[in-house]
């Protein structure tokens, strides 16, 4: 039996999601919206599969990914998203998630994804072939555009409200961002990320 865990801080989407999992008799699904209580529902429950929002309000999905993976490195971890999901392909090369979906995606491909994460395999679009071939992995880390100018935006001293301004951004996207960047350059604050970044010539 595979127990898999919902974390989404909208309700609607939360229950819709569950019902995805209604008819799968070898998946027991769990949800979670009250983002304050996650550390303790990590303590007192081990979970297979984490199904997690990207954005999720003061939250952030990429954070939540990381104390599981620290807490259970083990667990499969598929984010999902209402973004463009080829902005966060490069967790999946570095092996920070299992897996990216697009909450627009079908019933049918959401389930094929957990079960193949699940049998060690990952289910991709074809728009993954074109961001490997497009950004070969190399030693060096790279950066696309857009996280280049966030990071261009923090070493000005801008916040992250006003950096979303300033891209026309949602802050919460700004915030996604700058989670992902932590998780790649293996830093924890805004001024190690500009340091570090600027140390690799990312930015």
């Amino acid at each position: 039996m595979i127990k898999l865990l919902l974390i989404d801080d909208h309700p609607l989407i939360l229950e819709g999601s569950k019902q995805i999992f209604s008819n799968a008799p070898d998946i027991v699904a769990d949800t979670l919206e009250d983002m304050q209580s996650f550390s303790k529902v990590l303590t007192e429950t081990q979970y297979d599969v984490f199904l997690i929002d990207i954005n999720l309000g003061e939250s952030s999905g990429l954070e939540f990914a990381e104390q599981v993976k620290a807490k259970y490195p083990a667990a499969i971890i598929i984010l999902y998203t209402g973004e463009q999901i080829e902005d966060y392909y490069s967790l999946i090369l570095e092996k920070k998630v299992d897996n990216v979906i697009s909450k627009t995606a079908t019933k049918d491909t959401i389930l094929k994804a957990v079960y193949a994460a699940v049998n060690n395999e990952v289910l991709l679009p074809k728009s993954f072939i074109d961001y490997v071939q497009q950004n070969p992995m190399k030693k060096q880390l790279q950066l696309n555009q857009r996280e280049k100018r966030i990071l261009e935006l923090v070493k000005e001293g801008y916040t992250n409200k006003a950096i979303a301004l300033e891209l026309n951004l949602a802050q919460r996207t700004v915030e996604s961002c700058l989670s992902q960047m932590y998780m790649l350059l293996d830093i924890n604050t805004r001024a190690d990320a500009v340091l570090k970044a600027t140390e690799l010539k990312l930015i």
